[in-house]
């Protein structure tokens, strides 16, 4: 058995070391794994090589996600962010994911300074219109992947984004299937205006994902006549097709086809709608278990009481401050 060391003996040196002094392109590394939150509050303000990095090396800006961000922070300070990350990656971003913060304003800001984006990925926007989607997309000439979901986006939209961007070959374009009521004329949903505007701009498409579009068997068949090159097809709760013998036979050639009475248990955002068999079955409501948490009264209490304290100190010039280079 080992004696203890006698008192008052040096204790062993802890080594020490200067993050600051990291290699660029071990800490460009690790920035490539962050998020843009934890860029632009968090690691970037570390010491001033970091944030000299994270400020002037455009290789972690080049992908920004920032699809949960509305969730958690104010509108303005997450299109603050995302002006930022547009900013820092100076015409060099390829990807752009995001949800309810964003606004025509933010996506024109992106549009004149990202025309390498490829991917764009929008969902529950409802500040996004249509005249704000169209005129953004012409600064987006090799868009290949756009996904609007959830942003009542309609008709016409498809044409002007078809024409846009000519490499497009992922098109995503997903709306909550709305049930016409009982004493409604026949068709009275019905619209083909967005799968005539596909069909007819969209030549190179090799996924697309209608979910709740009120496209009917002309539409589709139009569609289907003109975008040979279709390897996925999602019309999962599109209630005014009705799948006969002639659509089968088109649909037969695509590799992966989702038809509208399949389930939707794999869909990202499935939380969000209101389901049914449309047979005369009861409707089957998702309450948002997987998405929503459940907020009490005593919840509402609280955070009364945090919105007394941040009265004191606005977020506008906290960030005025961690934005500036």
């Amino acid at each position: 058995m080992s004696s203890p060391p006698p008192t008052g003996a040096a204790e062993p040196e802890v080594e020490s070391r200067d993050w600051a002094e990291m290699p660029s392109d071990a800490l460009a590394a690790v920035f490539g794994k962050l998020d843009v939150t934890d860029l632009l509050t968090g690691a970037g303000l570390v010491c001033r090589a970091w944030r000299r990095l994270a400020a002037t090396d455009p290789t972690p800006w080049r992908r920004v996600d920032m699809s949960h961000q509305g969730d958690i922070m104010e509108d303005d300070e997450a299109e603050a962010m995302a002006r930022a990350a547009v900013d820092r990656a100076a015409g060099t971003m390829e990807a752009f994911w995001a949800d309810s913060f964003v606004t025509d304003g933010l996506l024109l800001y992106i549009s004149e300074r990202a025309s390498s984006l490829k991917s764009l990925q929008l969902s529950m926007c409802l500040n996004v219109s249509n005249e704000g989607i169209a005129e953004a997309m012409k600064g987006f000439p090799q868009l290949e992947e756009l996904d609007i979901t959830f942003c009542s986006l309609y008709g016409d939209v498809c044409a002007s984004v078809g024409k846009a961007c000519p490499e497009l070959k992922c098109f995503r374009l997903n709306e909550r299937y709305t049930f016409p009521m009982d004493y409604a004329a026949p068709g009275v949903m019905d619209d083909d205006t967005g799968a005539l505007g596909i069909a007819s701009n969209m030549p190179n498409l090799r996924e697309l994902q209608l979910i709740g579009n009120k496209l009917t068997n002309d539409g589709l068949m139009s569609i289907l006549d003109h975008c040979q090159h279709l390897e996925s097809l999602d019309i999962r709760q599109c209630y005014s097709i009705q799948m006969d013998d002639a659509l089968k036979s088109k649909c037969a050639r695509i590799r992966d086809v989702k038809l509208p009475h399949d389930s939707i248990s794999d869909f990202k955002y499935r939380a969000y709608i209101v389901s049914t068999g449309y047979s005369g079955s009861d409707l089957e409501v998702d309450m948002y278990d997987d998405l929503l948490d459940v907020v009490t009264d005593d919840d509402d209490a609280d955070f009364d009481d945090m919105d007394d304290d941040d009265d004191a100190c606005s977020d506008g010039a906290i960030y005025d401050d961690e934005f500036d280079i």
